[in-house]
């Protein structure tokens, strides 16, 4: 049986991270770990996880917070006794109740298709959104430079639909009961093959926030794997708890997040020249004042 090694982000919400934990209790397949990263919380949040983390769960408590790739890197580099076969990268504001998920995710590596498959998302019902979960978006297409460069500014919106729909894999929904070969994983909750990751040298740490996604994507398939998306399990995503960001409010610190996990891709990955990454920010900074106004 393979061994998983849950990886739990942890960021002034302790709470939620001792009641993930709880949940995967329940989980029908047993052989894993957790290691829990407490990216420099407020002391309180840590003394919460000190008083009620089961004395089987290693918790790394970071002097900083680095950011998603950077703490989520801690919790799967640390050496402990088993070698993991799998990381299951999890955010801590999700609630699981198929008792057969890491069942389910563990089996889809058998999945046959074209490309070997490295990483694979459950389904993710983000709660906030208010859609259906068969209408939500999933997982994301890696685009050519251009046209991804103008999906990523929504003041094109009306212009950009058709490569929009392209992006989210939109005519491929619903996804529920079906797998699907995809580009990307959904950051909230994955599980990908720690042997990629070691040999990728782990998550890319060019970001604090957003695009991990698309970031992971692109190297898995310049290493000629495929993620996939399994549409016969799911969870569900409360999203935003340690960010405080919702769809009712905009967060401006999270859009220059946003703004520079981008441009990181478009630089390193596609090679964007300096007038081009310019006028990106140009188009991204109009953006977030027009979204000032409407919110």
């Amino acid at each position: 049986m393979k061994f998983i090694r849950i990886v739990i982000l942890n960021y002034n919400s302790s709470q939620y991270t001792l009641d993930i934990i709880k949940n995967l209790e329940t989980q029908s397949y047993k052989n894993y770990e957790i290691v829990v990263v407490d990216n420099a919380s407020k002391e309180s949040e840590r003394q919460l996880l000190k008083a009620n983390l089961p004395k089987s769960i290693l918790c790394i408590y970071a002097d900083t917070n680095s950011g998603y790739s950077i703490g989520n890197n801690l919790g799967m580099r640390i050496k402990i006794a088993v070698e993991p076969d799998y990381f299951f990268v999890l955010n801590n504001d999700v609630i699981i109740e198929d008792d057969f998920l890491l069942e389910q995710l563990v089996a889809s590596f058998n999945w046959v298709g074209p490309k070997k498959v490295i990483a694979i998302s459950p389904l993710v019902n983000t709660l906030s959104t208010k859609l259906p979960l068969e209408k939500q978006i999933q997982v994301r297409r890696v685009l050519p430079t251009f046209q991804l460069f103008f999906v990523c500014c929504t003041i094109f919106k009306l212009v950009t639909k058709k490569s929009f729909a392209k992006y989210v894999y939109k005519h491929e929904m619903p996804y529920i009961n079906n797998y699907l070969a995809c580009d990307s994983i959904n950051g909230a909750a994955f599980i990908i093959e720690a042997n990629f990751m070691k040999k990728n040298n782990y998550l890319d740490e060019g970001t604090f926030l957003f695009f991990e996604e698309v970031i992971l994507g692109r190297q898995i398939l310049d290493a000629g794997g495929t993620c996939l998306l399994n549409g016969k399990t799911s969870l569900q995503h409360l999203q935003g708890m340690s960010t405080k960001s919702s769809v009712q409010q905009l967060n401006v610190q999270m859009e220059k997040y946003k703004r520079e996990s981008e441009l990181y891709y478009f630089k390193k990955y596609c090679g964007l020249n300096t007038f081009n990454s310019m006028l990106y920010v140009f188009f991204k900074k109009i953006e977030v004042l027009l979204k000032q106004i409407i919110y």
